[in-house]
């Protein structure tokens, strides 16, 4: 069983080599586990503070990320 770390890095569901991926840097919208990875930060967490940046995006039941929102709410927190 693959873990949600290898699923992201290795593509879920995908093993083909030729397959681009693309940095989570350089990814405007992150799904909760790729958040997850990207802040470092647990599951419960990443909720909380997707909620609290207002980088929390809405598509029917997809819940979203805003990466540059939210590098944008950490600067202004420091």
């Amino acid at each position: 069983m693959k873990t949600v770390y290898d699923q992201i890095t290795n593509g879920i569901g995908n093993d083909k080599e030729n397959e681009t991926r693309i940095p989570l840097n350089e990814k405007r919208l992150l799904a909760i586990p790729e958040f997850q990875l990207y802040a470092s930060i647990g599951r419960n967490n990443a909720l909380k503070l997707a909620k609290e940046s207002g980088a929390e995006i809405r598509i029917g039941r997809r819940l979203l990320i805003d990466r540059v929102k939210f590098d944008e709410w950490c600067s202004s927190q420091c």
